[in-house]
């Protein structure tokens, strides 16, 4: 079975018509290590899953490039504000790794969940844990360490921290190269 629809059935039970319909709609693509999947001004069409491989979405602010989230081996990624609104991204994704990816169109997406319900409840169900994900990473900036962000990093992208470069994740972490450095070496 596709990852993406293990994933979803996981969350709400799929039909197998659903199942069906909506693997019409998914194409895969391999991408090389510094492609882009979307840059920043782009308006977004697709949605995309990292079936493996790593990628990251960043940003620019004041000339510097800050990691806001990662996707690793079978996770979701997205220019999601730019994607829903249809407006120019300002943010990008960004391959870190050789990596296959399957997407979709977030139009044709969001019509086929008009006519398979199953797919609209499950889709919810998986919003509603990317926001509580978002949520927690937003108290992990404010309550944690940069210790505790590091080891909390390890567990959601497990093994990032010897695929992704040092640089992105410090920016992902708020922290400094030197900092995660100290970290590494347990004297912080």
């Amino acid at each position: 079975m596709n990852p993406i629809l293990q994933i979803l059935q996981q969350l709400y039970p799929v039909s197998v018509e659903t199942q069906e319909a909506f693997s019409y709609i998914l194409h895969n693509k391999q991408v090389k290590r510094g492609d882009h999947l979307v840059r920043i001004g782009q308006v977004p069409d697709n949605f995309y899953f990292v079936k493996s491989g790593l990628a990251r979405v960043y940003y620019l602010r004041n000339d510097q490039d800050i990691t806001d989230y990662f996707a690793i081996d079978n996770q979701f990624i997205g220019a999601l504000p730019a994607l829903f609104s249809q407006q120019p991204s300002h943010k990008a994704i960004e391959v870190l790794e050789d990596s296959e990816i399957i997407y979709f169109s977030y139009a044709v997406f969001d019509k086929l969940c008009e006519q398979r319900h199953d797919l609209e409840r499950a889709s919810r169900k998986m919003a509603i844990y990317g926001m509580l994900e978002g949520q927690q990473r937003i108290e992990s900036i404010r309550f944690l360490s940069a210790k505790e962000r590091y080891e909390e990093l390890e567990k959601l992208y497990p093994g990032i921290t010897n695929r992704a470069p040092l640089k992105h994740i410090a920016s992902y972490l708020g922290t400094t190269q030197v900092s995660i450095s100290r970290i590494r070496a347990g004297k912080q």
